[in-house]
């Protein structure tokens, strides 16, 4: 208060200076130097809320901070407020080394929240960008793998022809030296191509009237196969009950699936190779 008496008895002494004015020019002279007046205090209102030195101590922020805060706009409040909860949340993990430092006033804090949030910004909208610069490689890729696929599936269905002959369930039976349970499988080939094969690997999908994989079985031949000619594979695993794979195609019925051959690798006599990827 003493600094704004001060100011009016400067802006006063300005404006009165003279002893020859009227008591009208006085007047007005009056109104300017109040209107001067509230202008300075308005001024020297909004330069003491960002002059505020915030408190070291948190204990004294309700009742030198507080205040404070209420004089500031939405935005610098959220600014403020971003501010002191990051170096705060700085300070806890740096154990005090990252603290608010002593004398910052709330001008300083708002200030460097402001750059703060603008290198963030920028920093989270380059990594959005690379972000969808990734995954526009990886569909790119995913994509060019699948056409990959789709190409060499097509040749393998050209190539060969596969399906599931029957399929078999054995209980354990000491006496022919089955010492569990055990699945026999025999799988069809037809070689399609003009040329010979001498190995066959892929995997024969069991599929339920919902069209859902319940199971499936691997297999490997490697016989010689001539071109037009056909070949019966027959072989199996050892049936475990814990395996829910197994468990269903153990108990599918006959009539109630259908099969899907999903090739691996096929090897012709002459040693070319068509090798699907994983």
């Amino acid at each position: 208060m003493g600094r704004l008496l001060a100011s009016y008895d400067i802006v006063s002494a300005s404006f009165f200076g003279s002893t020859n004015q009227t008591f009208s020019e006085k007047q007005t002279m009056t109104r300017f130097a109040l209107i001067a007046l509230c202008f300075t205090m308005v001024l020297a209102a909004c330069s003491k809320a960002t002059d505020t030195v915030i408190p070291s101590d948190m204990a004294a922020w309700d009742k030198e901070l507080a205040p404070v805060v209420q004089k500031l706009n939405d935005e610098d409040k959220a600014l403020l407020v971003g501010y002191i909860a990051r170096k705060k949340l700085a300070s806890v993990f740096s154990k005090g080394a990252n603290d608010i430092p002593f004398g910052t006033t709330v001008g300083d804090a708002l200030k460097e929240q402001r750059s703060w949030k603008e290198q963030f910004e920028k920093a989270e909208a380059a990594a959005k960008i690379e972000q969808a610069q990734k995954a526009a490689e990886e569909l790119a890729l995913k994509k060019k793998l699948e056409d990959e696929r789709a190409g060499l599936t097509k040749q393998f269905n050209q190539a060969v022809t596969v399906t599931l002959l029957n399929k078999k369930e054995f209980g354990s039976d000491y006496r022919a030296g089955r010492y569990g349970d055990y699945q026999q499988f025999s799988i069809g080939v037809e070689n399609r191509s003009d040329k010979e094969l001498s190995g066959v690997a892929g995997t024969i999908e069991f599929i339920d009237v919902f069209d859902k994989v319940v199971g499936a079985v691997g297999f490997g031949i490697s016989e010689k196969i001539k071109p037009g000619a056909t070949y019966k594979w027959t072989g199996g695993r050892d049936y475990n009950q814990f395996i829910p794979e197994h468990k269903a195609v153990w108990n599918i019925e006959e009539g109630k699936y259908t099969t899907r051959f999903v090739p691996e690798s096929l090897v012709f006599a002459d040693g070319t190779k068509l090798t699907l990827p994983e």
